[in-house]
């Protein structure tokens, strides 16, 4: 028994672990070496057939569903990321935070970003639009102010009204009503051509241009101009209200009558050349040009009755119109920021005070006349306290009407004064 153990081992180990005994048993281990076979073989093919390819595709959907979350997260961090960038740094870093945000955002906040671009650039262009037109608004109503000039509404309906297409239109202005020393002035003027900067003289704030506005309106072709001055002796005589309607009155009889130089007449007074504080009393300034705006000379009486004949109506500044009137009249409240013909007048009026208180500043330096040209103001009130009143003030406006002076002007008695 032994032997023949030890022969079958030996067999078993010779047929590479097949034992070579009787064919039963060979048999047998066929049978068992073809299951171990298929059953490999089925194992194999089952797992290679279904099981892997599932696990493929949940870890496909796993790595896309991470792939998503992972994009999304980068998007938003990049996104949150860039914006805190560009609070902090919106005044330098505005471009290269757009194109970071852009490399890292996701198509739909792409799109977000680009409406929200376009939303900003039209907010941008309409604010810039708005600051054009706003510049233009500014630009224009600058040059307007500058080379426009006040229209000729009423002169246009008188004309139409009259019937009177060469109807002459006087346009009649004052200055100098309020202040305590110097004279009161009127102008009348007759300018048939549109000056630019021709408005209300208290608008134009400064001197120059004044002084300018003054040569061109009374160098324009037939340009018809008088100026009527009345000293502090005819205010004080009868009150400023009618000193200054009388010299609206002589200013107007001056350009339609014109007056040889020198002549007195009850009606105007005196005419002079100029307007100088060497002349005292009442007269008047005329002038008169040609077509070319070359002045006519007035002592030429005949040539100046032939220019003078035409029809004329007056519009005066304000709302009252003096008695006497040589000509159809009517008041205008604001009529000087209102109509040209008193516009140019207030403009010839205001000028002329203003150099003859230039000159009489130069004859009473101690009131400092230049400065504040008569009005009461304090440094005025304080020299006329100081050094009394000159023969140009006011007595009769207060605080001067509630003093006394000697033969030179000094205060002897204050009474009522602050």
């Amino acid at each position: 028994m032994a032997v023949q153990r030890k022969q079958k081992t030996e067999q078993f180990q010779q047929g590479n672990g097949v034992p070579i005994t009787t064919t039963t048993t060979r048999r047998r281990s066929e049978r068992i070496r073809m299951m171990m076979t298929s059953s490999s073989n089925d194992a194999s093919s089952s797992s290679s057939s279904s099981f892997p390819t599932r696990t493929i595709s949940l870890k496909q959907e796993q790595e896309n569903k991470m792939g998503r979350i992972s994009t999304e997260d980068t998007a938003t961090k990049g996104a949150s990321s860039n914006k805190n960038k560009r609070s902090k740094n919106a005044s330098h870093d505005d471009n290269d935070n757009d194109n970071k945000e852009d490399d890292t955002a996701t198509p739909a906040v792409k799109r977000n970003k680009k409406t929200k671009d376009s939303s900003n650039n039209k907010e941008k262009h309409k604010t810039s639009s708005r600051k054009n037109i706003a510049s233009e608004k500014e630009t224009v109503h600058f040059e307007t102010d500058i080379k426009e000039c006040l229209p000729r509404t009423r002169e246009k309906e008188l004309r139409l009204a009259h019937n009177i297409p060469n109807l002459q239109v006087i346009g009649i202005d004052e200055a100098g009503r309020g202040p305590l020393a110097g004279p009161v002035v009127a102008a009348a003027a007759i300018i048939p051509t549109d000056i630019p900067g021709v408005m209300d003289s208290k608008k134009l704030t400064k001197e120059e241009d004044r002084e300018a506005l003054f040569d061109q309106i009374i160098s324009s072709p037939n340009a018809r101009w008088s100026v009527a001055i009345g000293d502090a002796g005819r205010i004080d005589e009868i009150n400023i209200l009618q000193a200054t309607l009388e010299c609206m009155r002589n200013a107007a009889n001056g350009v339609m009558n014109v007056p040889l130089t020198g002549q007195s007449d009850s009606i105007i007074g005196r005419r002079e050349m100029e307007a100088s504080s060497k002349y005292s009393g009442c007269y008047i300034v005329c002038g008169i040009n040609d077509e070319h705006g070359m002045q006519i000379a007035l002592n030429n009486f005949e040539r100046v009755n032939q220019v003078t004949f035409a029809k004329y109506y007056a519009l005066i500044d304000g709302n009252r119109c003096p008695k006497d009137m040589p000509c159809e009249t009517e008041s205008m409240v604001k009529g000087d920021s209102r109509e040209y013909a008193i516009a140019a007048a207030s403009i010839l009026a205001k000028v002329t005070r203003d150099r003859l208180m230039r000159e009489y500043d130069a004859m009473y330096p101690e009131y400092e006349l230049k400065r504040h040209k008569g009005y009461p103001t304090s440094a005025h009130m304080a020299c006329v306290k100081k050094f009394g009143a000159s023969p140009i003030h006011r007595r009769t406006f207060a605080p001067l009407k509630h003093m006394s002076f000697d033969n030179e002007g000094r205060i002897i008695v204050n009474e009522g004064a602050d």
